[in-house]
């Protein structure tokens, strides 16, 4: 199977390395980072242990990916740049290729759908933590849980049954979800919950489990995001509380010592998800006439952070000069 992976940071570069030992797999990720891949291969290290993948090609633009078409597009990119990227890769998409997400967030699928249709759309989810060490060498830090992925529509297809063998096979657990759009918001909850709480007090996700104001808050995002998503016509199939019990004493702690992706983000002075996550609940719930205050008033606070890092960062510059 001919695979791309587009945007190989932390996550897809692992999932493409592993694929790798069954596919013919293509990154496009930024250029230090697939440079160093083209040289000396993409090392992988961590819980997973140590590998060095060569079979694979790395490139920083789908223009230098000019050939037949894709039968499996994996999308990896932040909530952000999904609408950006489905038009980057839409010349590699022919009437055959599936178009996976992999991506934190709600929305990235309805957007790839509307460009692709839905019946060449997937939804997928990746239960582990990845990070950048250095250009070509990625370091998986935590597994929850195997891989989904399942059809929008809902019930279990060959096509996910096979994408997910693909994965398992290759060396990332993974299984076939029957529903993958509930699925899908369980991983948001979890997001919403731990990733603007870790970013906002700098803190590893075990620290929010053991601070009673950070489980309070905890609670009463997941109580607006459970109303939200029934509004939007999703069924969790429990209640926001027993979510926050299995997270307290079952999710958290495999991933306590995980630094979130928001939090990295922050560091690097990148742009965050927070409006694909507690920015969109907020929304969401605007529209459906269901308010969601405290949701708001984190991504409000996360937006401020930002910009306010931004500031600093211009700040300076402009001071050495």
């Amino acid at each position: 199977m001919r695979v791309l992976v587009f945007g190989a940071g932390a996550l897809g570069s692992v999932i493409g390395g592993f694929l790798s030992r069954r596919c013919s797999v293509t990154l496009i990720g930024r250029e230090p980072h697939v440079r160093a891949i083209s040289r000396e291969g993409l090392k992988v290290c961590g819980i997973w242990g140590s590998h060095r993948f060569t079979r694979l090609r790395a490139l920083s633009s789908v223009s230098e990916a000019v050939d037949e078409p894709f039968e499996l597009v994996i999308l990896t990119t932040k909530a952000y740049d999904t609408a950006k990227a489905v038009e980057e890769f839409a010349p590699l998409v022919g009437e055959h290729t599936a178009v996976l997400s992999m991506q934190n967030g709600i929305g990235n699928e309805e957007l790839i759908a509307e460009r692709f249709g839905a019946g060449r759309t997937l939804g997928g989810m990746a239960i582990f933590g990845a990070k950048l060490r250095n250009p070509g060498e990625v370091e998986v830090t935590v597994y929850a849980s195997e891989c989904l992925v399942g059809e929008l529509t809902g019930g279990i297809s060959q096509r996910a049954l096979s994408i997910a063998r693909l994965f398992t096979s290759s060396g990332i657990p993974c299984r076939a979800s029957g529903n993958i759009v509930r699925d899908k918001w369980l991983k948001a909850f979890y997001n919403i919950a731990l990733n603007p709480l870790s970013a906002i007090l700098g803190v590893p996700y075990g620290v929010l489990g053991e601070l009673e104001e950070t489980r309070e808050l905890m609670r009463e995002m997941l109580a607006e995001a459970f109303e939200v998503a029934r509004g939007a016509g999703v069924e969790p199939g429990m209640s926001s509380r027993e979510y926050y019990d299995h997270l307290l004493h079952n999710l958290l702690p495999p991933t306590s010592e995980h630094i979130s992706s928001m939090l990295q983000d922050m560091q690097r002075g990148r742009r965050t998800e927070i409006d694909y996550l507690n920015g969109a609940i907020a929304r969401l719930g605007e529209r459906l006439g269901i308010p969601a205050p405290v949701n708001a008033t984190i991504a409000r606070v996360v937006r401020a952070m930002e910009r306010a890092s931004a500031h600093e960062r211009r700040r300076c510059t402009s001071h050495t000069r």
